[in-house]
């Protein structure tokens, strides 16, 4: 028997045979597919790119496949997550960028969405799935923005962080409609560690716990030393009964911050003693007076007794507000131009150093001091080689003798040189006597000598010991410059 030859080429049937359909798609085709699977599965642009060649090349070189960035807080860590946010946003370039996020513990949203706030321009949706529930799109948002200016955090315990409507984005007022804050809700704030720099400019901060933990204040420097560009700072909260532990704390940096609001908090000296605000020109303190004593473990110069004696419904807090001052005009000496303490007060001799080094000030108000005499007087013209006379009641005769207005140039010194509003609101241990002679001494010298910085504004309300008779002194000589509430 015979067999006929026919020749096969074998290599090309072979090689036919091997090649998978999806082998043939065309590379715009395999990428549409790659970005379907990206969207249910946070990590199959690492896997796709494991198949071959041909696909690493078509994942590594196709934004495409990167848009969706999804992250789990329950499968990865927050370092491993915020690595991977980081390669998906530089492998996405320029495109937009969708963030699905399932975060279970609460305290993990800012370090999840801390990497993607550097480029929120590219931000196009945000999903949020697990212990809440949120779904936005951010692109009509942010194109309104040049910049994500406002951060805005709330401290709640685990029991009341559902009781409000939240959304993560959000108009700052109805008079700024294109000025966003970004709200986050947590049970205490992260570790500095895993934020990185943020580049907002203003930050809130408020305790809503009815039950408040233990305080942190190093968690609280740390989150400021992780905002350098910030302008605006504000901590609302956080009323315990200890804030030991501030000793071994670092200095923060500030350089840009212009104005700082602290209300209801113990961690006044804290904050106050451990920032550096070169340019700092707004300080508001408020609701600060407590009557009861706060243990602390800090002693510095300054800590000793008031040699004044004078009477304070609120000594602990009195001593801290005025040691937060101090420290923070030693660490810096910031030009405020704007004090208003609204119940928060000060020892007289906190009075006597903030005065005597705040010469920008313009504006002073305060209300519910206990402030005395001898603190009012020091806003009169006084005499630099007899000082100390002028702290007391009896220096006023020995002035009397004299009117520095009557010389040709001028004679005495003024403490804060530039001011212009003055407020005393609820200040009841000040005499109207005592305050008739300093406004009336003061703005006589001002007026003749630095008119330019000569008070302008004179709010009295009140004060207990401001009489009607007072009042009528001030209207004669301030005119339209001093009202009465």
């Amino acid at each position: 028997m015979e067999f006929t030859t026919i020749p096969v080429d074998a290599s090309s049937s072979h090689s036919r045979s091997l090649v998978p359909p999806v082998g043939n798609l065309p590379a715009e085709l395999l990428i549409e597919i790659f970005a379907l699977c990206a969207a249910g599965d946070s990590l199959a642009p690492i896997v796709l790119g494991t198949v071959c060649r041909t696909w690493k090349k078509v994942v590594d070189e196709s934004p495409r496949v990167w848009q969706v960035v999804v992250l789990d807080d329950t499968k990865r860590s927050i370092v491993a997550s915020q690595s991977q946010a980081r390669l998906w946003i530089s492998r996405s370039a320029p495109l937009q960028f969708d963030v699905k996020l399932n975060v279970e513990d609460a305290d993990h949203d800012l370090p999840l969405l801390a990497p993607f706030l550097p480029v929120f321009n590219r931000w196009r949706n945000l999903t949020i799935t697990g212990a809440r529930q949120e779904s936005v799109c951010l692109s009509d948002t942010f194109s309104r923005l040049d910049t994500l200016n406002d951060l805005s955090i709330s401290i709640s315990d685990n029991d009341h962080l559902d009781d409000a409507c939240r959304s993560t984005f959000d108009a700052y007022s109805p008079l700024w409609p294109n000025r966003i804050v970004m709200n986050i809700w947590l049970t205490q704030l992260p570790r500095a560690e895993l934020l990185g720099p943020l580049r907002f400019t203003s930050l809130s901060i408020t305790d809503q716990s009815p039950h408040s933990t233990r305080p942190d204040s190093a968690a609280i420097l740390g989150l400021l030393k992780s905002c350098p560009h910030l302008e605006s700072f504000t901590l609302s909260g956080w009323m315990n009964p200890d804030v030991s532990g501030s000793q071994s704390l670092p200095i923060v940096s500030l350089p840009r911050l212009l104005t700082m609001n602290l209300r209801r908090t113990t961690f006044t000296r804290v904050i106050l003693s451990h920032i550096n605000a070169p340019m700092l020109s707004k300080l508001y303190l408020t609701d600060l007076n407590m009557s009861h004593h706060v243990p602390s473990d800090v002693f510095e110069p300054g800590d000793s007794e008031d040699e004044a004696g004078d009477f304070s419904q609120s000594p602990w807090s009195d001593q801290a507000t005025g040691m937060g001052l101090r420290n923070l005009i030693a660490h810096c000496h910031p030009p405020l131009k704007t004090l208003e303490m609204d119940y928060s007060d000060m020892r007289t001799k906190d009075f006597i150093y903030v005065f005597d080094h705040l010469t920008e000030l313009e504006d002073f108000l305060i209300t519910a001091s206990d402030m005395s005499n001898t603190v009012i007087r020091l806003l009169k013209p006084y005499d630099e080689s007899t000082m100390v006379a002028t702290l007391n009641a009896a220096s006023t005769s020995e002035e009397g003798r004299y009117d520095p207005c009557l010389s040709p140039v001028p004679s005495q010194s003024i403490r804060l040189p530039h001011l212009r509003n003055l407020e005393l609101y609820n200040c009841h241990r000040i005499s109207g006597d005592a305050i008739v002679e300093t406004l009336m001494q003061r703005v006589k010298y001002t007026d003749r000598f630095t008119s330019k910085d000569t008070l302008e504004e004179i709010v009295v309300s009140d004060c207990d010991q401001f009489s009607i008779q007072h009042r009528d002194m001030l209207v004669k000589e301030m005119g339209p410059r001093f009202r009465l509430y």
